[in-house]
């Protein structure tokens, strides 16, 4: 094995080095975007239900208010 085959495994070694980083970048990103849109949809359903909360709370104090 002389000085330019090692040169190729170093090059063969920093190639499967960078694509691996590649591959763990773009697989955080796909992660990412996952959790991002399922966080979107949970603030949207708890918005949700905090308003009809807040709309039955407020029915129920008219009608409190009526019978007293």
């Amino acid at each position: 094995m002389g000085a330019r085959d090692a040169g190729k495994m170093i090059g063969l070694f920093f190639s499967e080095v960078i694509l691996f980083a590649a591959a763990g970048l773009l697989g955080f990103g796909a992660g990412w975007r996952v959790y991002a849109a399922i966080a979107a949809q949970r603030r949207t359903e708890a918005a949700r239900e905090t308003e009809q909360l807040r709309a039955a709370l407020t029915e129920a104090q008219v009608r409190r208010a009526r019978v007293s």
